[in-house]
This record gives structure tokens, sequence and C-alpha cells, in this order.
């Protein structure tokens, strides 16, 4: 288990070392221009504010196997890691992609984004921080017409009552 968690701990490290970004719609053309371009995006927690990071990496421990009994630490815990929040799902076809402008206050924005992914009409409203080292995701919401989630909330917490 301690040896999962470091490779996850080196991943995030290296994965997070994103391109500095001085503004924060600047950030959301960066991480949509994949996509939107028929790129292979690059993992999402690219992208993160270290409290996002730490989120995620605590959903990943709940989700480890114990070496001696083979069991889950946490059975309940959502399997996260398969789910790009930036697009809804697992893959993507996105259309009639728009960032509003952001809202900032302080070192805090906040800016909708909506989309088609195949069929599915989306909206996001992506919350960010300004970082040591520029502008980073700290959350996401889904408001669109079907089902609503928080992203934090659903690594921290078992919406569904799995247990």
């Amino acid at each position: 288990m301690r040896t999962l968690l470091l490779a996850l701990g080196v991943t995030l490290a290296v994965t997070g070392a994103a391109s500095a970004f001085d503004e924060p719609k600047g950030l959301l053309k960066a991480i949509y221009a994949p996509y939107i371009e028929g790129r292979q995006p690059p993992e999402p927690d690219t992208w993160y504010s270290s409290r996002l990071k730490v989120i995620y990496a605590k959903n990943l421990a709940g989700q480890v196997r114990d070496q001696a009994t083979g069991e889950s630490v946490d059975p309940g815990a959502p399997a996260m890691l398969a789910f790009d929040p930036f697009i809804e799902g697992q893959h993507s076809l996105l259309l009639d992609v728009a960032i509003t402008d952001p809202v900032i206050s302080g070192k805090y924005a906040v800016a909708n984004v909506s989309f088609h992914n195949f069929d599915h009409a989306s909206l996001l409203s992506v919350s960010m921080v300004k970082e040591d080292d520029g502008w980073k995701v700290d959350d996401i919401a889904s408001l669109g017409n079907e089902q609503k989630w928080l992203l934090s909330w659903l690594l921290q917490y078992d919406p569904f009552s799995v247990k």
C-alpha cells in the first residue's frame, strides 16, 4: 500500500507540472484545446490545485486494496480516476465549446464552460485559485440538465450510499 501511495505522489508531482497561467481564461482555453483539436489531453490532474490533488489522493487511498486481506480499504469509494470531469465522462467529441469571461475576486475566479459531448449538453462551473505557479482548477460543478455534481464532494463522500 505504501508503494502505491508513493507512486501516486510521484505521478502527481510529475503531471502537476503544467504551464503557468497568468489569467484564468487562458487556463480554461488550454484545458479544452486538446479536446477541441482532437488531440490526447493530459491527465486532468495536470490542471488541479494543490487542495484538489490532496482530495484525489485521499480518494485513491480509499480504493487501495489491503495487501494482507485483498479487501478494499473503503469499498464505497467511487472509482473517480477513470472519470474526466472536464468532459463529464471518459470519451469526448466536443462541439460548441463556449467559455465565459471569469469573475475574479482576489486569488479566486469562477467561469462557466458549456459544450456538447456527443449528444450530451453540459454546463460546468469551474472554480479556480491562483497559486504560486499560476491559476489552477480548484473545483468543478456540473450544472446541466441531468445529474448535478460537485467534484470535491464526489471525491470526499459516498454520494450513492454504496457502503
